[in-house]
Parts: C-alpha cells; structure tokens; sequence
C-alpha cells in the first residue's frame, strides 16, 4: 500500500518527494581530490546520513497519508485545522506550529489551531496583520518562507511571546487568493530541512482542499434548508426578495439582483439583496431590454463571467459601484424548460471571482427559486379560485337545499347577473321532446316568468356543448350549455353592454353556475327516484314479510304442536340480537331465520313428526336431517340467503355435541347461537306431547346451568338481562 501511494503521480505525497528530491541535489567541488580511505569515510557517512533521511521521510510520508485519509471526511475548518497542525508537530522537530486563516476585510490572520510545547504561548484568537514580518513576505510573494537563523532576518518578529531561531512560513494557497498561513518554529538554527519544507506545503494544500470541500457542502446544506423556507412563501414578491436573500448567503455575493417574469412577459417582479445603488439603478431603468437580463435569461444554465466590466454590453447598462463586484454569476430561473426570472450574482465576499463549485450550486438555486415560484403561483391561483368558491358556497348551498327546480332556477339567475353585472338574461329547459318545460328571464327588476330568448345562441351552445358569445359594437350576448352525460336541459344566456371588467374569470364563475344548474336537476330528480325506490322496496320488503308470515303458518298447519313457536321465537330473537347489538341488516337476517328455521321438518315424514313418544335412534337420524333440508330449500332464494346460518346450524351446541356438523364455540354462526338460547327457552316455556312446560324463571335457571355447555356464556347472560328487565313478557303465558 505504502509503494503505490509512493509510486502513484497524482498523490500529494507523491508531489512531496518530486519536490524534496529537487531540493537535496547539491553540486560537487571539482577540485577537491579525497583519498581512497576518505572517499569511503565520506561514502559511509552519506549512506548513514540517507538511511537518517529515509528513515525521517518514510515517518513523514505516513503522518502525511494518514492526514489525508483523516481529512477525506467532512469536517469543520477548525478541525481541519487542529489535525494538520497536530501532523506536523509529530513529524517536525520544533517547538510550536500555527495554523492562521486569512481575514481580508480586516487584512489579518487569526490563529485557528496550535500544537507543540510553546503553543499554550499563542493565545485563543491571536491576530496578526498580512503585512508584517516572514509572514507579509510570505503573503506578497504567495511563496514559502524560510529563516534559519532569525536574529539575522530583519523582517523576523515572534508570535506572541515565545522566542525562536528557526521559522518556517508557509501559505496556504486557493485560486490565487491567501486562504491561510502555517508557521513552524524552533529554538535551535537550521532547524528545517528540505523534507520539512516539502512535507509542511504538502499538508497546507491537504488543508485547502479540505476547507474547499467542507464550504461547499455547508453551501449546499445551507441552500437545502433554505429551499424549505422558499417552499412556505405564498406571495411572488416575498419569494423573489427571499431568492435575492438566499442566493447572496449561499453563494457568498455582495450583491444580488433577481428578476421575475409574469405570464404576460412583463418584469412584475423584483428583488434585490446587498447595498450597490449604482448597479441597482442600471438593472432597475429598463430590465425588459437590459441586454445581460435578456442574455441570462436566454441561456439555459448559469453564466460565469470573471470582469463585467469586459463583457459586451453598453456602457449605460451597467455601472458596478466598486471593482469588487466586477465579478458576475447570472443564473436563469427556468420552469418546465422555460425561462421565467433571473438571478444576477455580482462580487464574492472575500475573493473576487466565483469559482466551478459556485457554478454548481448556482443550479439548485435555479431549481429551488422555480419550485419557490410555481408554488405561489398555484397559491395565487388556488386563491383566486377559493374566492370565486367562496362567493357560490352560498348559491350552490341553497340550490342543493331546495326541492322546488323553480326556486333553483331563479337562485341561478340572479346570482349570475350580479357576478357579471349584465343587463338581462334567462334560463331555458326543455323536455325529451325539445319542448319548452320552464323558462324564466331577469332584468333589473329582477325574475320574471317568460321572456324574449335567444334560441339561436341557446341552440348553438347545446348543439357543441359549450360556452357560445357573440357580440357587436355595443352588446354581448353569452350562453353556456346546461346538461349531463344523460341528456341535454337547455341554456343559461346573459346580455351585456360594453363591460371593460367581464374577463376569464366571470366566465369561469357563470360556467360554475350553470354547472350547479346541472347538479340541481340531477340532485331533484335523483331525490324523485329515490322517494320511488324506497317506497317500491319497502313494499317488496312487506311482501316478502308476509309471504314468510304465510309459509310460517302453513308450518304451524302441519305441526299444530308446534303452533305459533316460530313466530314467538323471532320475536324473542330480534330483542336479544338488539341486545347483543347487531345492526339493523343483522337483526333482519336473524328474525327472518328464525321465522323460517324449522322450514326443513317438510322433508320429514309425518309418522316421525307427528310421534307422540319419544324418537328411536333411527327415527333422531332422520330428525337430524332438517337443518340441511331447510338450508337448500333457501339456499337459492337471493333475499333469504342471510337466513342460512340460522336454518343450517340452529341445532349445534357450545360444546360441539350438536348436530348437523358438531361446531363448537365461536365456531358456530353468532346468529345461531342467539337462536338457540331463545329456541330452548320457548321449547321449555311451552308444553310438549312428551312433557309438561316449565316457568320462565326455571327455564332461564336451565340456561344458566348450560352455558359454557350447551349455549354461549354471553349470549345467555344477555338473555338473563332481557328477561330480568322484562323484555320478554311478550310471549306471554
């Protein structure tokens, strides 16, 4: 790993060894003539010397790598900061290392990190001007500085207190510009050597890139969570003033002009951020034919333009304040691939000129400031439509309530003269058979029965099924189709003098209107159908009742011991599903089932169902068989088929001793489970050929005994309830 990092060209550490081989050549004396023994002393001392430097260089080499993966994280300049300084003090013998950022509006470094036994001397925030001393020099000449001994250097001064021979200064570099500076010193002279030179120039470029990438995904986090705030503006001039805002922080700007177009391709909008007076005016007089505005605007990415003053574009144009802003990024603001605003970008904080990473955040800013824009646009829009809903809300509430067409006929009319302030006008419907069936005109005077129609406009609108105008030098006239995907009614027309105030939106609000004209006559006729089907169901529903009632009796015909029992146990069945809280369908279901639960004992012969003792074993076998019978007796009757669970499983029991399938518990249908508390309480109530009837409250003691056995604990315990409370007096003695 080690040789490949040594080996590869592009590595920093790779660029440190080219420039520390360069450094150590050093000329040979051509006159001076060693003996053999000297010549291999020498020899011996050099390699003794080269294993030193090797030894030294290779230690250095991996500070220098391990940095550079270290930095290959995301990280705060200070930490940044602190790693590098922390390499270099472990790899170079000396007393202190200081890490300084530039600050060019104030023209100092400040101290951002330390290291070393003397660094505790540089207190926190320490400042020092970029003029002075090896530091100035450094500055000025963009160039690495060395002093071996400073009490020869003349431009040497010492950081705070500590006292040093040996200083080394070296910049660090970004585009031309001072980013920062290290300073290495020592107390002893000749302190550095070329390694220390290569490997502290080394790590300053590691610390520039590193400060480089962590700016810009600060930028770029920065701009994500302004996006958000964008996002929340509702009015276009707060979001063009946010955008200019936003853009000047991301990118750093001094000063930010933005743009927006309207849809008829007028500059309504726009927004500024940054003091620059002079430049502001210029954009400001005529931004509509500003040729940099109309070349941002046509370009389909951002612009980077080093010195405005250089491109071409007249004079009167552009007049920066001060040559800090010579600088420009122009950005397009594009929508659906259109252009619809510009963002103007003039001088970098700091610098002078913008650099590619700004380039690529200028792009998100395009994309946010659009999304940021569209989104008050369907604000203003959905706006303007909530206005117009808010003033039908009422109509269209009152039209809806009515039960009368004539009463909403006239709530039509009126309301559509007033949201266009016409003249006159009137509402035709006609029948299936294209006949008059009502009309009503309006005029200033308000509704009236009959009036004087334009059939010609009415007819054209019905025919194409949309809006109709026609006008001349003095009146428009307007007529909008009112129908359905049924059939077509008729038309709501207006007559209007010269109205420099009708446009789109009336037309949008009287169409709304003759749409809830639509809606009216559906709702008024749906309601007409729906009063029919309800009452042609609810007498569907008492035949059906009654053809029960009669197949019941004709039961209770054949079996006159069992007379009236199916008709007692719907009853008692009904009030216990209520109790049981079953829905209205249920209840329904359950009453209807227990009506018909013996409907099977028609397959069972009379000798069997007629015995007055009781049944043999071969006799119960087919005793057992009703439930099946009286289950495909209905199974293909569409209105019984909710019955079946009570019909089939009536006679299954808790603990699954029951018949025809031995379910048990929960298993069983719950309506049959109801069933068979009610059934075996009328059965006990009542007196049998083969047995006396017992009292209510034995048979309800009968109950309590099985439950858990015979019959479901809860439903019995509801029965107890009903009983208690009375509620089954109805089946009297």
């Amino acid at each position: 790993m080690l040789w490949r990092i040594m080996t590869s060209r592009s590595s920093p550490v790779t660029r440190w060894l080219g420039r520390f081989v360069r450094r150590s050549k050093t000329p040979l004396k051509e006159d001076f003539h060693p003996s053999a023994a000297e010549i291999q002393s020498d020899q011996i001392a050099i390699l003794s010397r080269q294993v030193e430097i090797d030894k030294r260089r290779i230690a250095q080499l991996i500070l220098l790598n391990e940095l550079s993966q270290q930095l290959e994280t995301r990280l705060d300049q200070p930490v940044a900061a602190q790693l590098a300084v922390n390499t270099l003090e472990r790899a170079i013998d000396c007393s202190c290392v200081c890490l300084l950022i530039h600050e060019p509006e104030r023209h100092e470094f400040v101290a951002l990190a330390s290291a070393g036994r003397l660094a505790k001397m540089i207190p926190p925030g320490y400042r020092q001007s970029v003029t002075r001393g090896m530091i100035g020099r450094a500055t000025r000449l963009r160039k690495t500085q060395i002093s071996n001994d400073t009490r020869l250097d003349p431009d040497y001064f010492s950081l705070a207190s500590e006292n040093s021979l040996s200083s080394l200064v070296v910049p660090i570099i970004h585009n031309g510009y001072i980013e920062g500076i290290i300073i290495i010193n020592s107390e002893v002279t000749e302190a550095f050597h070329s390694t220390d030179v290569a490997l502290t120039e080394a790590v300053a470029g590691e610390s520039e890139r590193a400060w480089e990438r962590s700016s810009y995904h600060q930028n770029l986090t920065e701009l994500i969570q302004a996006g958000i705030s964008l996002s929340t503006i509702i009015e276009p001039r707060s979001v063009v003033q946010e955008i200019a805002t936003v853009t000047r922080q991301t990118l750093r700007a001094r000063f930010v002009y933005v743009t927006l177009l309207d849809q008829a391709g007028n500059f309504t909008q726009r927004g500024f951020s940054g003091f620059a007076p002079k430049l502001q005016h210029c954009l400001e007089k005529m931004p509509l034919h500003n040729s940099l505005i109309q070349t941002t605007l046509n370009a389909s990415q951002a612009i980077r333009i080093r010195d405005i003053r250089k491109y071409p574009v007249e004079s009167s144009e552009i007049e920066i304040d001060q040559s800090n802003l010579r600088s420009l990024l122009a950005i397009p603001i594009r929508l659906h691939r259109l252009s619809i605003g510009s963002i103007l970008a003039f001088g970098k904080q700091d610098k002078i000129f913008f650099t590619e990473n700004d380039e690529s955040l200028a792009s998100l800013l395009s994309s946010q400031s659009a999304a940021a824009v569209e989104s008050t646009w369907l604000y203003q829009e959905l706006r303007s439509t909530l206005t117009t809903t808010t003033q039908l809300y009422q109509v269209s509430f009152e039209i809806l309530r009515t039960e009368d067409l004539s009463e909403a006929v006239k709530i039509i009319l009126e309301t559509a003269r007033k949201a266009a302030n016409a003249d006159s006008g009137g509402l035709v419907l006609f029948d299936r058979d294209k006949k008059i069936e009502m009309e009503f005109g309006i005029d200033a005077n308000g509704v009236y029965n009959g009036a004087s129609h334009p059939f010609n406009l009415i007819e054209q609108a019905m025919s194409s099924g949309s809006s109709i105008f026609s006008s001349d030098q003095t009146v428009t006239e307007v007529c909008f189709p009112i129908q359905t995907h049924l059939r077509k009614y008729g038309g709501l027309w207006l007559r209007l003098s010269e109205n420099p105030n009708y446009d789109s939106r009336h037309t949008a609000a009287l169409q709304q209107l003759a749409n809830q004209m639509e809606r009216a006559i559906l709702l008024i006729e749906s309601r007409r159908q729906a009063k029919e089907i309800e009452s042609a169901y609810q007498e569907l529903e008492t035949t059906y009742d009654r053809t029960l009632a009669a197949l019941t009796s004709a039961l209770d015909a054949r079996d006159r011991v069992t007379e009236g029992h199916s008709t007692r146990v719907s009853q008692l069945a009904a009030i216990l599903g209520k109790e049981m809280a079953l829905d209205g369908h249920q209840l329904k279901a359950l009453e209807r089932g227990a009506l018909l639960h013996d409907i099977g004992k028609i397959g069972i012969s009379d000798i069997i169902l007629h015995k007055p003792g009781q049944l043999n074993d071969a006799e119960w076998q087919t005793m057992r068989l009703h439930p099946d019978i009286g289950a495909h007796i209905v199974e293909d009757i569409p209105f019984l088929q909710d019955t079946l669970p009570v019909i089939r499983y009536h006679q299954e029991r808790w603990d699954g001793s029951g018949y025809p399938i031995g379910l048990r518990g929960e298993d069983i249908p719950l309506a049959a489970r109801i069933f068979a508390v009610v059934d075996a309480f009328d059965a006990l109530t009542t007196k049998r050929p083969y047995r006396e009837k017992i009292s209510p409250e034995k048979a309800v003691s009968y109950l309590r005994e099985q439950a858990g056995i015979l019959f479901d604990p809860e439903v019995v315990s509801a029965f107890e309830k009903i009983f208690t409370e009375g509620r089954t007096d109805i089946l009297g003695e």
